[in-house]
């Protein structure tokens, strides 16, 4: 059994607006504030999502944070991207349960293939260690990014409150943790991989300033991607855009 105590008593703060829930969510924890602080902005003006990427808030969408203290940081960091994935998608079904929503390594979610979610995981090295998760999805509507298609939810139903999908993502999460903590990262590979793109999945992955391309060969026992490439060499990936090619 992995050592962490569980469950967290979640602290739902919501508030009319702020420049990046993740931000807000640093301060306070650097501040010291303790572990299951969760901060929902109902407009975001400063978001952030990965490699730097600015991520928009036309207002009615899910502006997300929250923290984690966990007493080994290490132990818990390697699962938490597939953790958080599985946690978001089982959340955002219960508002969509016949929308086509599947994962994209290592943690976006995908409508149709489009983006429609994605997580940001960020961590403190300081005396009073700390982790914090950024979560952002399309509900009401999905802004325009050159080259990059998106997706909200409300195409395929009525969109829901971003606070009662914040609450839905905190008791998602509640499982998931208390899950991997019982029974490790094994079944929980084994979860994401039923719920991402299939195996043979024509993909391409960023490696430097150059992409890759092949087919997705599965999650090593340690989370990371493993591409086949069209030399048939395995290649695997700790991090990296990945874009999938129809």
């Amino acid at each position: 059994m992995i050592s962490y105590k569980l469950p967290i008593q979640w602290r739902l703060e919501c508030h009319d607006e702020l420049k990046s829930t993740s931000d807000f969510c640093r301060h306070r924890a650097e501040e010291g504030a303790a572990e299951g602080l969760a901060v929902l902005a109902f407009k975001q003006t400063a978001g952030r999502g990965t490699r730097g990427r600015h991520w928009i808030d036309p207002g009615g969408n899910l502006s997300f944070s929250l923290l984690l203290r966990p007493e080994n940081p290490n132990e818990l960091i390697r699962a938490l991207p597939f953790i958080c994935a599985l946690a978001f998608l089982n959340a955002l079904r219960k508002f969509a349960p016949d929308a086509r929503l599947s994962l994209k390594w290592p943690n976006d979610i995908l409508l149709d293939q489009k983006k429609l979610a994605g997580v940001l995981i960020e961590r403190g090295e300081a005396t009073n260690p700390w982790i914090v998760i950024g979560m952002g999805a399309n509900l009401k509507a999905a802004p325009t990014i050159p080259d990059r298609p998106l997706a909200f939810l409300g195409e395929v139903t009525i969109p829901p409150h971003p606070k009662i999908v914040a609450q839905a993502v905190l008791s998602e999460l509640s499982i998931e943790l208390m899950q991997w903590a019982e029974a490790g990262f094994a079944p929980l590979r084994q979860r994401w991989l039923a719920d991402a793109h299939p195996l043979g999945t024509h993909l391409a992955v960023q490696r430097g300033d150059n992409y890759i391309s092949g087919s997705f060969a599965g999650l090593d026992e340690l989370g990371r991607l493993l591409l086949r490439t069209d030399q048939n060499e395995t290649l695997s990936f700790v991090t990296g855009d990945i874009l999938l090619i129809a």
